[in-house]
């Protein structure tokens, strides 16, 4: 037998609307403070902090318990698989400077296309569950600058830090016999990330590309996903970044 279940999640949403507009009002304040410190330190014309806006694709979603970890009495024919496509994800960030610190933090969109199989003839499960899900992410990174010109603007720049998500929209489908779930709207986790601009000009516009690694706490839960490190959430995201 066949079921379907399309389920939309916001709940919680009201809270999110409340934390952006006071992350982004305490982000102007930083900006600002830090005005004059940017200017001083690379001696550009423009003396406020770069603004950057990226976009490009993304992969991973909920990690599976792909080896049934921590489940008893499991026999060869019981497994779970999964198979993650490429999706979307944009953002737009700033990096703030302080003497020879360098901290970047903004608000990112992703979007996870997902789909897990369950085949556990133990437990008489048999089905498909699809996932849709969207979130906003607050990235806070510490960033290294590498490779810098003599404005002092970095080709290359590492960085290490912590993202925050929000799940803003969740759509799931399900086919055959299923273990019951839970869907958490909040997670967060490190980041790691690396951001290259081959051509380097003089306080000028200018395009790199960047790639991004994310390994979260648990998003999904179920009677197979219990164990440690199984639901959570990972991604890796890859495009295009415009600095100006």
């Amino acid at each position: 037998m066949k079921t379907k279940r399309k389920i939309i999640r916001r709940q919680g949403f009201r809270n999110f609307r409340f934390l952006v507009p006071v992350y982004l009002i305490l982000l102007t304040v930083a900006c600002t403070i830090t005005r004059s410190t940017t200017y001083n330190e690379t001696g550009r014309d423009n003396p406020f902090p770069d603004i950057l806006f990226s976009a490009g694709v993304v992969t991973g979603g909920i990690v599976e318990n792909a080896e049934l970890s921590g489940i008893d009495n499991i026999s060869d024919t019981d497994a779970i698989s999964g198979a993650t496509s490429l999706s979307f994800n944009a953002g737009i960030h700033t990096e703030i400077s302080s003497r020879k610190h360098h901290m970047e933090t903004g608000i990112d969109y992703v979007r996870f296309k997902q789909t897990v199989i369950f085949l556990i003839p133990d437990d008489a499960v048999n089905g498909i569950r699809d996932f849709r899900f969207q979130q906003l992410r607050l990235p806070l990174t510490y960033n290294f600058h590498f490779l810098k010109n003599s404005v002092n603007d970095p080709a290359l720049i590492l960085k290490v830090g912590l993202s925050v998500g929000y799940t803003l929209k969740t759509n799931v489908t399900e086919t055959g016999t299923l273990p019951q779930y839970t869907f958490n709207d909040w997670n967060y986790g490190p980041t790691l990330g690396i951001t290259f601009y081959p051509l380097q000009h003089k306080g000028k516009k200018r395009i790199g590309f960047y790639l991004d690694l994310y390994r979260g706490s648990r998003i999904y839960d179920d009677i197979y996903h219990k164990h440690e490190g199984m639901g959570g959430q990972s991604m890796l995201k890859a495009g295009v970044s415009y600095q100006f």
